[in-house]
């Protein structure tokens, strides 16, 4: 016989053998040892759960010669004909493919007829939500009215699509959606049954991906045992499902929380770069906000609406050829989204341009500093007089926009981050802001050099100017021009993200 995939080889065959789903086995056993057998059972849950597996062990069961506290025994004639598929009183049917009217009413008129190898004839009817409206009515009479040696078992992953009429009609079974736990031991297990030596954390990172499935688990490890060497490693895992370095995730993720488009935008180019699955690199994200969630104390309501439009991310990369644009155009609005808010009655997250969100941030520290003064102000018993400010000499501002700066030959102002400062302690959190990212260097002129199109707006405003001039006067004795430079690619002034959405040809509003 040729290779066996091992989602296939290590299919349970008997109910001790399925995992994590004890609340369904056990009940299941108690019927066959009791012999309280119903016409009609539907199993449903997520793929790779053990729904087929157990309705296959379970027809072995109730047709075993031998049966063992209600497991088959897998050993007499009529186990292994059922095993081997000799025995054709025992049907599977993929709903999928034959969910037309006329297949329903070929088993219709095959239920009559007495079996002939075994007490109960079973249909095993896999994904029968494809069932088709009218195949699902002749199922219907069936089901009502079963002959007492046949028994269906009905398999879905989507239970909300079968009528109520045939629900009514079945005994139901909830299949849970495997733990990480279990699936990381069934993945030992199959290691060493095969002989395979491996790394811990490689069973666990397969456990992982796995996402719940035990299928897609064995899956995985089909592949990584085929493509690895003497030993299974967690780097190799890694390669072989294309995996993204988790300080890329990590980053993306600070920067989200963070509104930083710029550098979430830069790491999915990295990622990109490097040729890895963008829908990959979405679960990871995703699982990360996930993990963050269950964490958290405070702002869930923001992470809900960034996992939930994660969600919705993955349908579009299926559906789309532009893989890149749609990601990182959703990057972006997850980087301006911020909590959701009310909308006639409903909760809805609402997406705000990025500069309004640095405006209004701005505008409220600076609301709160004032305040913070005046209340130290009123504080104070004895006030001493209001000192005097020595007024800067006017100077001269110039503006400037060019591709590239040439430091070489000028000198870094020493104090640029006790000038920064000094901006904080009178209260220009705007000015601040403007100066976070930029260089200043001192000369025969003040220079202030920024890459950044929002602050290099605030630094040429007049006010900002002067509220600069003022403080290297008063503080350093400084008082010459000062010449503020924007530092932009192809001599365009835009933004870096404002570049991403010209080159993908995405419309946006500009800030004023």
């Amino acid at each position: 016989m040729g290779y066996i995939a091992l989602y296939r080889k290590y299919r349970p065959t008997t109910f001790s053998n399925i995992i994590g789903q004890e609340n369904v086995t056990k009940i299941l056993r108690n019927q066959i040892k009791n012999n309280k057998i119903s016409h009609a059972y539907l199993f449903s849950g997520t793929r790779g759960t053990g729904k087929t597996s157990a309705a296959k062990v379970f027809a072995r069961a109730i047709n075993c010669l031998n049966p063992q506290d209600g497991e088959p025994c897998n050993e007499c004639e009529v186990c292994k004909g059922i095993l081997n598929g000799t025995i054709t009183d025992v049907i599977e049917m993929d709903a999928a493919s034959n969910n037309s009217v006329e297949n329903i009413r070929q088993i219709r008129q095959e239920v009559v007829y007495a079996t002939v190898d075994v007490k109960y004839r079973v249909y095993i009817i896999d994904e029968v939500h494809m069932l088709t409206t009218s195949a699902f009515n002749a199922l219907l009479k069936t089901l009502e009215e079963p002959p007492e040696n046949v028994v269906f078992i009905l398999a879905t992953t989507e239970q909300h699509k079968i009528p109520v009429t045939i629900l009514s009609r079945c005994l139901k079974f909830d299949f849970n959606r495997l733990s990480e736990e279990d699936l990381y031991n069934r993945v030992k297990y199959v290691l060493d049954s095969e002989g395979v030596k491996y790394e811990d954390e490689a069973c666990r990172y397969i456990a992982t991906l796995a996402d719940g499935a035990a299928r897609d688990a064995l899956s995985i490890l089909d592949r990584c045992i085929s493509e690895s060497d003497d030993i299974l490693k967690y780097e190799d895992v890694q390669n072989i499902v294309g995996a993204i370095d988790k300080n890329i995730i990590d980053k993306v993720v600070e920067d989200i929380l963070n509104y930083n488009s710029l550098d979430a935008i830069s790491q999915v180019d990295e990622v990109i770069k490097k040729g890895k699955d963008l829908r990959q690199f979405t679960f990871e994200v995703t699982n990360e906000f996930l993990n963050r969630l269950v964490d958290a104390k405070e702002g869930t309501d923001r992470l809900i609406a960034i996992i939930d439009r994660l969600s919705s991310l993955d349908n579009d990369l299926k559906s789309t050829t532009r893989k890149e644009i749609v990601l990182k155009a959703c990057i972006v609005q997850l980087c301006n989204l911020k909590q959701p808010v009310q909308i006639e009655g409903n909760t809805q997250s609402a997406p705000q341009p990025m500069n309004d969100i640095y405006t209004k941030k701005i505008e409220q520290l600076e609301k709160e500093v004032i305040e913070l003064k005046d209340k130290i102000a009123k504080g104070v018993q004895v006030q001493s007089a209001p000192a005097q400010t020595v007024e800067a000499p006017k100077v001269n501002v110039v503006k400037e926009t060019r591709e590239k700066v040439d430091t070489n030959g000028l000198t870094e102002f020493p104090s640029t981050e006790e000038l920064k400062k000094e901006m904080i302690d009178r209260g220009k959190v705007k000015v601040y802001s403007a100066l976070v990212k930029a260089k200043v260097y001192v000369d025969d002129v003040v220079r202030v050099i920024t890459t950044n199109t929002f602050g290099y707006k605030i630094l040429t405003q007049e006010d900002t100017a002067e509220t600069i001039s003022q403080v290297l006067f008063e503080k350093y004795k400084i008082n010459k021009n000062i010449v503020l430079e924007l530092v932009t690619e192809n001599g365009e002034s835009i933004s870096k993200i404002e570049k991403v959405f010209k080159d993908n040809n995405i419309e946006y509003t500009p800030m004023d």
